[in-house]
């Protein structure tokens, strides 16, 4: 293939332009069917862009086909993310036309929007609110026991009719926080730590900071930090994992929300924190309070139910691909699946579902310890369906195999 030139046109007060018929991404099903799954390829470095929105695809296996709003992802590398507008069977491609445009004004009432306050990060989709992120504890908090009070977690997580699908400082567990992660039997420095339980005093995690927020066309986005701290320590507070997640919430049309969680956790010193073997601990959700009955020998209102079939009473510690919780809000079902990335540590992991209460949690120590030490972060990435109605495994399994073995993306030059 030749070698060719990108021409840029300058216009003031306007975004350059490159000539659309240039760039080609082409994306291959490969041997799964593809339906409204995030997109990702990464551009040439010429074409890197510092705004967040301006890039339309224009697919060209039908004539006449509408354009699709695709969205930059900032970083090191030049990315555009767009969803796949319509099924893509298995073994077929569909190539598309790449055009940088100032921002599309009809894109404007779709825009995925991130905004923040002293208190918490929120995100949602037009007026629809998805979720949101708490920097500083809530009114909650001081009902509870001080001991209890926490930040740097989401609740609440919405489906798109509205309903909270978490739950915060449950009476029966006020240490446990809707969309949440902890560490639960550990050591650090010879002591005895509990991220999890934090009715022993000893340890806290807290929000740290804001690194960035972003909001486009197709999906918004934040990056925060947090700190896990020892309390037990004679310097109390002291630093003992540095952790990062990035929160990416993606324009679905309207039937599900998609949100991707990406958590990086550092060793804040030079010493390590050992995780021992235990049956739970890691990343986990809380269900509402209308999903849980004190009485023990009553049927709990919530369900589970795994990739692999199982549920509440044969589901615990096996290791799906992914869990979906779910029962009645406001007299309408409602649920949440969390899928647990084949890349993580330990995949599948073990899952622990609480045999009558309404939380489960992907916990890879289940049958062995191990240990974050700062040559050997913890990354962990989850996937989260949020919806209205009884869980549908075909639709989950299709979701999670989108997130797992993604479609092939070409891209490349091609003669106008």
């Amino acid at each position: 293939m030749p070698r060719l030139r990108i021409v840029f046109s300058l216009i003031a007060g306007l975004i350059a332009t490159v000539q659309a018929e240039d760039l080609f991404i082409t994306v291959q099903a490969g041997p799964h069917d593809r339906e409204g799954t995030p997109l990702v390829a990464e551009l040439p470095m010429e074409l890197q862009r510092d705004d967040a929105k301006g890039i339309l695809l224009i697919p060209q296996d039908q004539q006449g086909a509408t354009a699709v709003a695709g969205q930059i992802l900032p970083g090191e590398r030049t990315r555009v993310v767009w969803m796949l507008e319509r099924p893509l069977a298995s073994g077929e491609s569909r190539p598309y036309r790449v055009d940088l445009v100032d921002k599309p004004a009809d894109q404007e009432k779709n825009d995925m929007h991130v905004e923040e306050t002293a208190e918490s990060i929120s995100l949602g989709s037009g007026d629809r609110p998805i979720l949101r992120y708490l920097k500083k504890p809530t009114a909650d908090a001081a009902r509870n026991e001080p001991v209890y009070t926490r930040s740097g977690y989401i609740h609440p997580l919405l489906t798109p009719s509205g309903r909270s699908v978490t739950g915060d400082y449950p009476e029966d567990h006020p240490h446990q926080h809707a969309l949440f992660g902890a560490w639960t039997k550990t050591t650090f420095e010879g002591r005895e730590i509990n991220f999890w339980d934090q009715k022993s005093g000893k340890a806290r995690v807290a929000h740290a900071s804001t690194s960035k927020i972003l909001s486009g066309p197709v999906f918004g986005q934040f990056v925060v930090k947090l700190v896990h701290e020892d309390l037990s320590d004679p310097d109390s507070p002291k630093p003992v994992l540095d952790e990062t997640w990035v929160v990416r919430a993606y324009r679905t049309g309207g039937n599900y929300h998609l949100i991707d969680i990406k958590s990086s956790q550092r060793c804040a010193t030079e010493s390590p924190l050992n995780i021992q073997q235990y049956h739970y601990g890691g990343m986990a959700i809380r269900g509402p309070s209308n999903w849980f009955d004190a009485d023990k020998k009553a049927v709990p209102p919530a369900g589970f139910l795994t990739s692999e079939g199982l549920t509440r009473l044969d589901g615990n510690h096996s290791r799906p691909h992914w869990v979906a919780m779910h029962g009645a809000l406001d007299g309408q079902t409602a649920g949440v699946a969390m899928l647990s990335h084949p890349g993580n540590f330990r995949a599948p992991q073990w899952v622990r579902l609480h045999p009558t209460k309404p939380y489960f949690v992907f916990t890879p120590m289940v049958e062995e310890g191990f240990s974050i030490t700062p040559a050997a972060p913890y990354v962990s990435q989850y996937r989260y369906v949020v919806f209205d109605g009884e869980p549908d495994p075909k639709l989950l399994q299709r979701i999670w195999t989108a997130y797992a073995t993604p479609p092939e993306i070409l891209v490349e030059k091609k003669k106008s």
